[in-house]
């Protein structure tokens, strides 16, 4: 059934937590970097001497599925916010929730992230600054560090309102959205229907030239114009997301078959991590040497990936945490301020722990374990019932 976009739609709960639970990955996401096999500071300024390959292939699978879920959950929940509020209070809602603090908490950010990279380098050279600088330390330029979602999201509304638009002006019986629901209810009920979904995504990776396959999507961060390549897949997964809204029943399917998408995008992983260790290729800034057939596969499973394990997220959520819980509830509402606030937090215990001699697993798990702990008890007392919450949620929470 279509939900008609002038008329309020019932609150999913699961949505709420699956954004949450994709944030807040991303916290598990940093917290293990300075263990991943093959990055250099160029990627990550603080290194352990301690490598893991767990967090390794886990960091790697995590990244292939976190942002899209972000984007997909975000696109379902902007078309009914958008219906709920109409497009003038819609785009105040947005500046006032995503705008806001972007600019806000990227200077704070910024500025703290700068300093403990400079006492991790310090740190790491015996208390002294390395003479000379790391050239990765000296590069200029724009950087909206972990906050560049926000931004590109912002770039994703304003294309999909000017789109949407245009589709009505040039098709107002909705004719082209009857066509989408009815290609995506096709789509997302065939066993091999990811593939068609994958496809768009495989081809926008191919057609960058300077694509790092090891890396996966790029990251959108270090310019005010975005990179196509990524700001497609983004745009891309939201329009999914905004079209499930217009077809709720889809959401039960898609829990139906939530073990079907994550067997294929636990498939197509193996195939990503299997290519990528014959060419002896790991999480680094320089590309993987494969052969054009060897990328073409590559391409075609890490978009698969994308899809299969995207849409097992969702459909997890939907089947096991679409019920009111206020626990849940809880985490959602803190988890945007834990994910804004957590990377200064993360970088400042990795570099305490820098020299520690303890194994990488105690040391992932105290790096995760205080972390959470300093930003719940943060949101607890600092947010929540402060201006700050009212800046994130829009609202001061009484409790």
């Amino acid at each position: 059934m279509t939900a008609p976009l002038d008329q309020p739609s019932e609150r999913i709960h699961a949505m709420d937590a699956i954004r949450a639970f994709a944030l807040l990955l991303g916290i598990a996401l940093h917290a293990g970097l300075p263990f991943v096999v093959g990055l250099d500071a160029s990627i990550w300024p603080i290194m352990n001497a301690q490598k893991s390959d767990v967090l390794t292939v886990g960091s790697f699978v995590i990244h292939v599925f976190r942002m899209s879920v972000f984007f997909l959950v975000a696109g379902f929940l902007a078309r009914s916010m958008l219906g709920r509020l109409g497009t003038t209070e819609f785009v105040r809602n947005r500046a006032k929730r995503i705008l806001a603090p972007l600019v806000v908490f990227w200077v704070v950010c910024f500025v703290l992230i700068v300093i403990i990279a400079v006492w991790a380098m310090a740190r790491a050279n015996g208390g002294k600054l390395p003479d000379p600088m790391p050239a990765s330390s000296l590069k200029n330029g724009l950087s909206f560090i972990h906050l560049w979602f926000l931004y590109i999201l912002l770039w994703v509304y304003a294309a999909v309102l000017g789109l949407r638009v245009v589709i009505q002006s040039i098709d107002p019986r909705g004719k082209t959205q009857v066509w989408a629901d009815t290609a995506l209810h096709s789509v997302l009920s065939s066993t091999l229907g990811l593939a068609w979904l994958a496809l768009p995504i495989a081809a926008a990776l191919l057609l960058k030239s300077d694509w790092l396959a090891n890396q996966g999507i790029p990251t959108p961060a270090y310019s005010l114009i975005p990179d196509p390549a990524p700001f497609f897949i983004y745009t891309f997964v939201f329009g999914l997301g905004w079209l499930l809204d217009r077809q709720r029943d889809l959401l039960n399917l898609i829990a139906r078959r939530w073990w079907v998408n994550f067997a294929w995008g636990a498939i197509t992983c193996v195939i990503c991590l299997g290519l990528l260790a014959s060419t002896g290729a790991q999480a680094s800034n320089v590309a993987p040497s494969f052969t054009t057939a060897m990328k073409l596969a590559y391409a075609a499973a890490y978009a698969v990936a994308v899809v299969g394990l995207s849409l097992a997220f969702v459909g997890a959520g939907m089947r096991f945490v679409n019920h009111a819980s206020p626990k849940l509830r809880y985490l959602a509402d803190a988890s945007y301020w834990m994910y804004i606030a957590h990377l200064p937090v993360v970088m400042a215990l990795q570099t305490l722990f820098m020299f520690a001699e303890w194994h990488w697993a105690l040391k992932f798990a105290a790096i995760n374990a205080l972390s959470f702990a300093f930003l719940l008890v943060t949101y607890r007392y600092a947010v929540r019932k402060t201006w700050v919450g009212l800046l994130l949620s829009g609202k001061k929470h009484a409790v």
